[in-house]
């Protein structure tokens, strides 16, 4: 596994009209592994991940791919440069067919299918990927949560990205659900993809994450392996409320 960071970060600010969601955030993903963000409600998780995948501007940091320094970068252009993501809330194409919505998706990226036939020859691999093959020609609107959040996946999955951000993809699951959708971020791992994602689900994050950032009021206040954030006296105060002084300045 390559050791070099794929995604940098660097003291990233995000203010909207003077209230400061995000302050001061700065680490690292490695290229390969899975990287998991997590923290209470309101602790900035969105923004920052919004601001990685370029659907808001930092006010004030630099993000980095591989080096390049892509701050400014729209999120139309992201695609292009292997990187996909997925939505806490999702929205495929209603009235089309799960087919139809990875056939969409594979139009678009650095790997454009050239026609048709490619997308289609796209769209049935990533459906069997994700398990999703029997249920292709359903339409997108009559599915249940946890086969919507599959089918977010496998939407970014057609336009063969390198790096992947996930967004809560296991919320609303149940444990038997959760536990498939754990399988598959693995596998996509396993097929050369490196993830960041952000989840509430602690069994989630210890099983798939060899890093975690969390974060809180905005600010990072813990980073490492998951037992030594699941450890740290701060993150348990945050989580549990083991203390009820807040001694974080």
């Amino acid at each position: 596994m390559a050791e070099s960071p794929i995604i940098e970060v660097k003291n990233i600010t995000k203010r909207f009209k003077g209230l400061t969601a995000v302050n001061n955030v700065s680490f690292s993903v490695r290229e390969g592994g899975i990287t998991g963000m997590i923290g209470p409600n309101g602790a900035g998780k969105s923004t920052t991940f919004n601001m990685i995948c370029g659907y808001y501007p930092p006010t004030e940091g630099k993000i980095f791919y591989k080096g390049q320094d892509i701050t400014d970068k729209k999120a139309y252009e992201y695609t292009n440069m292997k990187i996909a993501r997925t939505f806490q809330i999702m929205k495929p194409l209603k009235n089309l067919s799960v087919l139809d919505n990875v056939v969409a998706s594979s139009y678009f990226g650095h790997a454009a299918a050239k026609n048709v036939k490619e997308a289609r020859e796209r769209a049935m691999e990533v459906l069997q990927f994700t398990g999703l093959y029997e249920k292709r020609h359903v339409l997108s609107k009559d599915m249940g949560t946890p086969d919507q959040k599959r089918l977010e996946m496998a939407r970014a999955l057609a336009t063969r990205p390198k790096m992947l951000f996930l967004d809560e993809n296991m919320a609303g699951l149940n444990p038997a659900e959760t536990e498939e959708a754990i399988g598959l971020i693995r596998r996509i791992n396993e097929s050369g993809v490196t993830i960041l994602l952000i989840e509430h689900i602690m069994k989630a994050v210890v099983s798939l994450c060899e890093e975690v950032i969390v974060l809180h009021h905005g600010e990072k206040i813990a980073e490492g392996t998951p037992e030594q954030v699941m450890n740290d006296p701060y993150v348990m105060e945050v989580y549990l409320g083991t203390k009820k002084e807040d001694t974080h300045a």
